[in-house]
């Protein structure tokens, strides 16, 4: 069977949630597809998961602060936006939609969300009243 993933480049947006972990079983099964990923922290994400894991199972660094010059340097969000062939958010949070939906653009995650034309893909992980909630039906239309 063929491999349409392979020598793809994924960049994946970890928002903050309690599931942010799942994204680094997504990572490493990405890599067995011989997937390239780059990987975006939200400043919540990091609250639940330290950037160094993600840096050790992606062999690179992470991104997260959309001001910051040494980055801005190697990659913008512009070219972050553009190197890729998709991109994936997980965990999608029910604020992170919100944002999404409504252009709000205060982060790199967002920022780079808004600047590619790129597919992109949302694994939405929230409580269960929440996904519910009327607001958050919405914001995903």
């Amino acid at each position: 069977m063929t491999n349409f993933l392979e020598n793809k480049r994924i960049l994946l947006i970890v928002s903050g949630g309690i599931a942010s972990y799942k994204s680094l079983d997504l990572i490493r099964r990405l890599q067995e597809k011989k997937v390239k990923v780059d990987c975006i922290l939200t400043e919540s994400a990091k609250k639940f998961i330290n950037p160094i894991t993600f840096e050790s199972l992606l062999g690179s660094k992470v991104y997260s602060n959309l001001f910051s010059l040494s980055q801005e340097k190697e990659m913008s969000h512009i070219k972050l936006a553009s190197n890729s062939d998709a991109i994936v958010v997980i965990p999608c949070t029910a604020n992170f939609i919100a944002k999404m939906a409504n252009g709000i653009a205060d982060d790199l995650s967002l920022n780079v969300l808004l600047a590619s034309n790129k597919i992109k893909i949302i694994a939405p992980a929230m409580n269960t009243n929440m996904f519910n909630n009327e607001a958050v039906k919405l914001n995903l239309k």
